[in-house]
């Protein structure tokens, strides 16, 4: 018989009980009442006079009331009865038949308590299957946020911690985990230390040691900026609508780079465990168990031995920079694209940091000397965020917008004589190699040498153009052909923080004066700097690179890190496919063929370690002039082999003066490194000083 139909007759029992006590009680009371009138009227009465037995037999008017009130009083109490006895007979009708389930439910939980238990996040690996980013085991100490209040015990933390009072204080009040949350005070905690809190639990109430895994990342700042880092969930975090993942207070979370890119992929399922508890809640009995489920592997394009050696390159080209007499040069990026897929096959930023210091909670003084001013900004991944002029590089791409719209034909010369002033002396500007010149020269020899008057007269062409339409309807050929490069937008890089860079155009300059509009005008010095990577146009290094990519095979794909996501038994389940830009150049062979030309004829010209290489090299210098600078930004990029293009390789470094001397060491190693090749070490010389 089920919980239902035992209380139906419960209540069904009591109501019969309840009816039938009631009915048998009225039926004495009249009953009593009859006999008692009866024996009233025939009994023999000492009466006084003047009293009939006609008086004693017949009630007197105020006994007839007082029975009939009684009466009512009786049938009124039976009434209230009844109802009390049918309510309590409803109400636990209505507990086990409604609520009956939940109450049961209820009280389970009471017995029982869960605990979930953390998922280890996938590891990041590159793309042969070396970890770069992993997962270790750790003993950490946690607190509930009210130790705060108990000056006694955070001083025995401190102690036995050997952490500063304040810091244990400031780790207690830290809200990013959450009100409920126990706050991490302290990780890797030595196992005596582990040993005495345990054997202490009076001094150490609301004290816990919690075994983790932490994230680690075995070669230190090995691609810092493009693996990134971890850090712990915050409250805009928490489970924000369509999240994939369900976060909890302690969990930890993806901040930048891959580690943020490939969150949802990275991090696993936490499992439960259900135990039985006692009445303080201790738990007395595991019930239940369900293991979480580790985050997949994540492959990254990154070559491990390749970004080493990049790492190590572009610090080197900084060190000798200094030695050579560029005090101030003390930032750079070096980026090899694989030109097939567009895979990035390393980025290295400079100056870098450690991820595994900021991935397992920063201290506050870290977080200072990483974002201070003066720090050289180490957090800024300069490949994709960092903002400069383009210089020479850009000729490449200017030299394809004046074959495209005819300004440039085979037979188109320009003469160099060190000084162009074609608007004017006043408005004179000069050739990088002034005041002797290069003479008359065509394209592809302009390419070679760099010349700036070439390219002068191109952009001079380009701003009559728009100059001679009517006002309302005036054509940006020239920034709109940049553009289809991927010049002024980002690139789609699958990971955060890229910068869009900026061709500039004469309605972007009218806004940017916009309280100074006789600054606002559009002049021919605009065209003209822009067509030698110069004046208001901002690029990225990995925007150049991928441009000169483009240019090798014809096409513009998008950059990409991500390589193939790996199961529990090391299968690829999820592979890379190469995504076309959505703004695509227009290709036209013979355009390109000469362009190569002149590139190709750069890398024979300076020869050194280029001959070195079993393989021909297409590559264009740059130096870079940025007012607020001490020194001129050195650029460099080439793609090799230049007849069946593989790798191409772009490099910058800040205040390190002329391409030629400083960032062409950076493309010529890294090319070495690819190759197999020993070139020697790095030195930066005196180089050419051209643009």
């Amino acid at each position: 018989m089920n919980a239902t139909v035992l209380t139906i007759i419960i209540a069904a029992a009591v109501f019969l009980l309840v009816l039938s006590s009631l009915i048998v009680f009225f039926t004495f009371r009249a009953r009593k009442r009859k006999e008692l009138v009866v024996k009233k009227s025939f009994e023999r009465h000492g009466a006084p006079t003047g009293v009939g037995i006609d008086d004693v037999r017949k009630p007197d008017v105020s006994e007839r009331k007082e029975r009939k009130e009684g009466k009512g009083r009786l049938y009124a109490f039976g009434v209230v009865i009844m109802g009390i006895f049918g309510t309590l007979a409803m109400r636990l009708w209505s507990l086990q038949m409604i609520s009956g389930g939940s109450y049961q439910r209820m009280a389970e939980e009471n017995m029982t308590s869960e605990a979930s238990i953390p998922a280890p996040r996938g590891r990041i690996l590159d793309r042969n299957g070396k970890e770069l980013v992993g997962n270790r085991p750790s003993l950490c100490v946690t607190a509930a946020k009210r130790v705060v209040e108990e000056p006694v015990l955070v001083n025995l933390l401190s102690l036995i911690l050997g952490m500063p009072r304040g810091v244990v204080r400031r780790n207690l009040l830290d809200d990013t985990l959450g009100a409920q949350a126990n706050r991490v005070i302290a990780t890797d905690v030595p196992m005596k230390t582990v040993a005495f809190i345990k054997e202490h639990p009076r001094l150490f109430s609301g004290v816990e040691v919690v075994e983790r895994t932490v994230r680690t990342y075995p070669y230190g700042s090995l691609a810092a900026h493009v693996l990134g880092y971890i850090g712990p969930v915050t409250t805009t975090d928490l489970n924000l609508p369509g999240q994939a993942v369900l976060y909890e207070g302690d969990d930890y979370i993806g901040k930048s780079g891959a580690e943020l890119a490939f969150e949802n992929v990275l991090q696993g399922i936490r499992g439960a465990r259900t135990y039985r508890v006692d009445v303080d809640g201790n738990p007395i009995a595991l019930l239940n168990e369900s293991p979480p489920k580790n985050g997949s592997d994540v492959c990254l394009t990154i070559d491990r031995e390749l970004q080493e050696a990049t790492d190590k390159i572009i610090s080197d080209i900084i060190s000798s920079s200094h030695l050579r007499g560029f005090p101030y040069a003390d930032a750079g990026a070096l980026v090899c694209i694989d030109i097939e897929d567009g895979g990035i096959l390393a980025s290295s930023s400079y100056p870098s940091f450690e991820p595994e210091k900021l991935a397992n909670g920063a201290s506050t003084e870290h977080w200072e000397e990483l974002t201070r001013k003066g720090s050289g900004d180490p957090l800024t991944n300069r490949v994709i965020a960092g903002l400069y002029p383009a210089a020479s590089t850009f000729k490449a791409f200017t030299s394809l917008a004046g074959l495209e719209y005819g300004i440039i034909a085979d037979d188109t010369h320009f003469n160099c004589n060190g000084l162009w002033e074609a608007y004017g002396k006043e408005w004179g500007q000069r050739c990088w190699i002034y005041p002797s010149g290069h003479g008359t020269l065509g394209l592809e020899e302009a390419i070679n040498q760099s010349c700036d008057i070439y390219f002068y007269n191109v952009g001079a062409s380009f701003y009559e153009r728009w100059e001679e339409a009517p006002e309302e309807d005036r054509p940006d050929n020239l920034q709109d052909f940049l553009k289809t490069w991927g010049f002024g937008s980002e690139t789609g890089i699958d990971i955060a923080g890229e910068a869009g860079g900026r061709v500039p155009t004469a309605a972007w300059k009218r806004d940017w004066n916009s309280e100074t509009p006789e600054g606002g005008q559009w002049q021919p010095g605009d065209m003209t700097n822009m067509c030698i990577g110069q004046g208001d146009i901002l690029v990225t290094p990995l925007q150049i690179a991928n441009g000169y990519a483009g240019i090798a095979r014809k096409t513009m794909l998008k950059p990409h890190i991500f390589h193939r996501v790996l199961n529990d038994e090391g299968e690829a389940v999820i592979n890379n496919t190469p995504k076309e830009s959505e703004i695509q150049p227009a290709i036209n062979d013979a355009h390109i063929a000469r362009v190569e030309d002149g590139l190709q004829r750069v890398i024979r010209r300076m020869g050194g370690p280029f001959n070195e290489l079993p393989v021909s090299v297409a590559g264009k210098s740059g130096t870079a002039e940025v007012a607020s600078a001490k020194a001129d930004f050195s650029w460099f990029v080439a793609f090799a082999p230049a007849d069946e293009p593989k790798y191409c390789v772009a490099c910058l470094v800040e205040q390190a003066g002329d391409g030629s001397s400083a960032a062409v060491l950076g493309v010529q190693h890294t090319l070495a490194k690819l190759y197999d090749v020993d070139i020697g070490d790095i030195i930066v010389t005196q180089g050419s000083r051209e643009r």
